[in-house]
């Protein structure tokens, strides 16, 4: 039996929960862990940000099965709004059971709402699973090469070309 799921603005009181979705997402991929008060202070953050958000599903127990955090930005590249999806995770025992679909539907709708119209979804190569799943919801992958920057900021990695 698929339990009934229902989505609601994440609280502070979820950190706990949003930071053992985000383990199990870093797991998947094979990135660093967050640390738990990292998370919950970027949460914190987040919550107050008029511009981004973080959404949850909970199970019919009041579980968290799921969660997808956004920003809502003008993008001067494209002359327009853009909501930004860099995070969505959903719990492995309820994978495929729409609670993913659930999540982005609401993201869309808030995006709407906010004037946006694109929508952009991070995701590595590596994590082929999500990948698929967005391109099921009708996205497609951008020919292009994302860069980030991982490491102190006060003090770089050396460049080994150099």
């Amino acid at each position: 039996m698929i339990p009934e799921y229902g989505v609601r603005e994440a609280t502070a009181g979820d950190a706990e929960d949003i930071h053992a979705l985000a383990r199990e997402l870093a797991d998947a991929v094979e990135d660093r862990q967050p640390e738990p008060g990292a998370v919950g202070g970027r949460l914190d953050e987040l919550i107050e940000e008029p511009r981004a958000g973080v959404i949850v599903v909970e199970d019919g127990e009041g579980g968290i099965v799921g969660a997808v955090s956004y920003w809502i930005k003008p993008d001067l590249a494209h002359g327009d709004t853009v909501a930004e999806v860099p995070m969505l995770i959903v719990r492995e025992k309820a994978r495929r059971q729409g609670v993913g679909r659930m999540l982005i539907d609401e993201v869309v709708e808030r995006a709407a709402r906010a004037g946006a119209t694109l929508i952009e979804l991070v995701a590595t190569r590596q994590n082929e699973t999500a990948r698929e799943f967005y391109r099921s919801l009708g996205f497609v992958e951008a020919d292009l090469v994302a860069m980030e920057f991982v490491g102190d900021l006060h003090d770089p990695p050396e460049d080994e070309n150099q």
